[in-house]
């Protein structure tokens, strides 16, 4: 019997305007340097239904009302899907591990009780610290490091360093 593997899941979270996404993106660049497949669970936290932009087929089947509409082209799709509204985190990642991801990246869902790392970017942001559960470490704007290595309990990485990476292969 093949055993299945399981992906190594991680949030980013933080504030809007903070730089998730950027930090993802250069998060996923560096594990699939070194080998690693990266998945990503998006939280769209700006209320209502995600852009859906562009009038290809799939979109306007799926705006036609088809539960789902996936493109297969090349080895790469593109899925849309209507999922239940407030579906548990537990199922969105359950269908990213169809992919077979090494690693799984949460950006958002904040008060979900992943290991997360907080991005802080102003003063402000350091209530996260004590608010939230499961944090493993952040990474502050240079303008808040000391601040944030002053009010946190847990590793603290300047931005636009290799530090928190180093420190993230060795959690996985």
């Amino acid at each position: 019997m093949a055993l299945v593997k399981k992906p190594f899941i991680f949030q980013v979270v933080g504030y809007q305007n903070r730089g998730k996404t950027t930090f993802i993106t250069n998060i996923i660049e560096k594990l699939r340097a070194v080998k690693l497949e990266t998945a990503v669970l998006k939280h769209h936290g700006h209320g209502g239904k995600p852009d859906i932009i562009g009038m290809k087929d799939s979109k306007k089947h799926f705006q036609a009302g088809a539960a789902a509409s996936l493109v297969e082209g090349d080895g790469t799709i593109e899925l849309l899907g209507h999922f239940k509204a407030g579906a548990p985190i537990t199922e969105l990642i359950q269908l990213l591990g169809l992919f077979s991801p090494d690693v799984i990246l949460v950006e958002g869902y904040k008060q979900e009780d992943f290991p997360k790392i907080i991005l802080i970017k102003e003063e402000s942001d350091l209530v996260l610290l004590v608010r939230l559960t499961n944090v493993k470490a952040a990474v502050a704007w240079p303008e808040c490091l000391e601040r944030t290595r002053n009010h946190a309990l847990v590793p603290v990485f300047p931005l636009n360093s290799d530090q928190f990476f180093l420190w993230f292969l060795e959690q996985i």
